[in-house]
């Protein structure tokens, strides 16, 4: 089995590129996904985190909300410290039970936003950065999530910088292009990762 893990900034098509993965019957493990576990009321993790954040961070379940989270730790470093040291060993766990799921499997994928930042580049064969360019960046965010330009902006700014990421990968996709382009990036890569 080799364990391909793929990261790449806000935007740039990660999620995307997973579910091409998907359509061609590969298994892809999303740690977005998993790491929202750690929101819901009862979950270990949720529990710690409701003990060290404001109260004013759950809803009337008493699960974390997950747009306020994202307010707190886009503008509080110590919180997103916090929230991090928690969720990446929990998403690291699922991540490694998901491998073991699917050990006869040729390749398996693992679509971790923040894996260089969490330290994870070493559970990994080999590692896929999808990258954009900034302007291509912030228009999708505007586009599908509503942030103005200066919010788009703002958020891409506190990424790890593309040319880092670049720079550590085994494989790139440059994905400013259609979906149509993406898809045939994708084919490509599956080409040289099967011979």
């Amino acid at each position: 089995m080799k364990k391909i893990g793929i990261t790449g900034t806000i935007a740039s098509g990660k999620t995307s590129v997973s579910i091409l993965l998907k359509r061609h019957g590969f298994a892809v493990f999303n740690a977005d996904q998993y790491a929202r576990m750690c929101t819901h009321n009862g979950n270990v993790i949720c529990e710690q985190l409701k003990k060290q954040l404001p109260a004013n961070i759950t809803d009337s379940q008493g699960s974390i909300d997950r747009k306020k989270l994202a307010e707190l730790i886009f503008h509080n470093e110590e919180a997103r410290k916090l929230v991090n040291s928690l969720t990446h060993p929990y998403v690291r766990e699922g991540m490694l039970k998901f491998f073991d799921s699917h050990c006869e499997d040729t390749l398996v994928f693992a679509e971790v936003p923040l894996l260089f930042e969490a330290g994870m580049q070493d559970d990994f064969d080999r590692v896929l950065v999808v990258t954009c360019s900034k302007e291509t960046a912030v228009k999708r965010m505007m586009e599908d999530r509503d942030y103005t330009e200066e919010e788009a902006a703002a958020r891409y700014d506190t990424q790890i910088d593309p040319q880092i990421q670049i720079s550590r990968a085994d494989d790139v996709i440059y994905n400013d292009g259609s979906l149509q382009e993406l898809n045939t990036e994708v084919n490509r890569y599956l080409r040289r990762m099967r011979e």
